[in-house]
Order: structure tokens, then sequence, then C-alpha cells
């Protein structure tokens, strides 16, 4: 085999490379151009539906309540913010015009069910003390 063949070679393994590891990162970042106005609606939801709590917990605390009750709601508001931040950010960047990058709108996706399930924690704790309204 020659010197140009070897290269020749090399140079192929590298290019087939490249382009499977070009595929494999699509599937990874998850086809950003498929679905994504059903995540946005989605993530359009949720976030009114964590703000909506926020102002319902407000609206609470101006309300007399038992301190067990307004501990547990106020530990569940908190972990809810917590896990919500990356949604809240996301928002804020979108109201403000700013680009965002595939690896943050995947971060921000991937957060979504344990913000979710945080919002229906805080959801039936209001549920439970009777202040959660529709």
């Amino acid at each position: 085999m020659t010197k140009n063949t070897w290269i020749v070679r090399q140079l192929n393994y590298f290019f087939l490379v490249i382009f499977v590891l070009l595929l494999a990162d699509c599937s990874v970042i998850e086809k950003p151009f498929r679905s994504t106005e059903s995540i946005a609606e989605y993530a359009e939801l949720l976030f009114k539906r964590q703000n909506y709590l926020t102002q319902q917990v407000m609206m609470l605390f101006d309300e007399e309540i038992a301190l067990a009750d307004e501990e547990r709601i106020s530990e569940a508001e908190l972990q809810m913010h917590d896990a919500c931040f990356l949604l809240v950010e996301y928002a804020n960047r979108e109201i403000d015009g700013k680009k965002m990058s595939v690896f943050f709108r995947r971060r921000v996706k991937n957060s979504f069910k344990y913000c979710d399930n945080r919002v229906k924690n805080l959801k039936s704790i209001l549920k439970e003390v009777g202040w959660y309204q529709l």
C-alpha cells in the first residue's frame, strides 16, 4: 500500500466518523426542528400554572392560616421556584427577545418534569388547606 492510498483511506475513515458523530448529535439534541411548537405550548402552560399558584400563595398569606400550613406552603413554594428556575429564565429571555442556544433549550426542556411535579405538589397542598381556587 502506498503512502497516498493510506492517507486517502484514513481521510475516508475520518470523514465517516465525523458524519456519524453529526448524525448522533442531531439525535441527542432531539431534532430541534421537530415538535418545537408543542414544547413551547407546554412550557407556556406550565409557566402560567406556576405563576397562578404564586399568586394564590400571595393572596393566602394575607389571610390568617395555621403556622404549620404556612410552613408547608412556603417550603413547597420554594421547591417549586427552584424547580422552575430554568423555565422562568427561558420566559424572561423570550420576552426580552434574546437568542437561546439549543443546549439551554434542552436544559429547560429537561427541567419540565421536575417543575411540573413541584407545581402539582403545591397545588395539592393548597387544596388540602382549602385555598386553591380556579
